[in-house]
């Protein structure tokens, strides 16, 4: 009963299915992207050259500097 049903299924229509939340996925980020405040923008393209660790969402975050004598080690 398993193959009647399996057989019987059309897989044509997933690749379409796939192909709609790809894009609305895409068009979403984009969109979101393009919303973005210039002050947002510069906060997280500055985060890879800084060795602080600061939150880039909170614009009054507090700056903590690292320890440059340990490793950084996941705890």
């Amino acid at each position: 009963m398993l193959k009647d049903v399996v057989s019987w299924l059309n897989y044509a229509w997933f690749d379409e299915v796939a192909l709609v939340i790809f894009a609305s996925c895409f068009v979403a980020i984009v969109v979101w992207s393009l919303t973005l405040r210039k002050e947002t923008v510069d906060r997280f393209g500055s985060i890879p050259l800084t060795d602080e660790v600061v939150d880039p969402r909170d614009p009054k975050s507090v700056t903590i500097q690292r320890n440059s004598t340990t490793p950084n080690t996941p705890s």
